[in-house]
């Protein structure tokens, strides 16, 4: 079974919020924590719109398990090689740290590890299939989560 990133993002919200009320493991008190989280969700939020709108824009396959459109490598992915995926790992930090509960950090290091692990490593395959050098250089300039790499020579 596929669940694609969004729904896996509205599990993981919905269950920080129950594990929230129901199992917090510890709680931190902390306003800071709270007004931090919501900035942080609110960032997130905004640069995985970004990059869905980008997409949308240009007219290629947002869509995690559907054959690759187009490499696109401007606007929020001149600095991210998955900007949509950053965006929902840190509105989902941002979620927990509103939650102020550390069970809500263990959903939100879940949820990171399984972007990375399970969508960002099937997509870099499919796109190494299908764009070969051209998303290799890609690769070679774009760090995976966020930064230009510096060129040599």
């Amino acid at each position: 079974m596929q669940i694609n990133p969004p729904t896996l993002f509205w599990i993981i919200i919905s269950a920080i919020f129950a594990v929230e009320r129901f199992f917090p493991l510890m709680r931190f008190t902390e306003p800071w924590i709270l007004w931090g989280g919501i900035a942080v969700f609110v960032f997130g939020v905004g640069v995985s719109v970004a990059g869905k709108n980008l997409f949308e824009r240009i007219g290629t396959n947002v869509y995690t398990f559907e054959e690759p459109g187009e490499l696109v490598t401007e606007g929020v992915f001149s600095i991210s090689r998955n900007p949509m995926y950053l965006g929902l790992v840190l509105a989902v930090i941002g979620a927990a740290m509103v939650s102020r509960t550390l069970a809500a950090l263990v959903l939100s290091a879940l949820f990171a590890v399984i972007v990375r692990y399970c969508y960002v490593a099937y997509e870099e395959r499919a796109m190494r299939r299908k764009f070969g050098d051209p998303y290799e250089a890609y690769c070679r300039s774009v760090r995976r989560w966020i930064g230009r790499r510096r060129s040599v020579g």
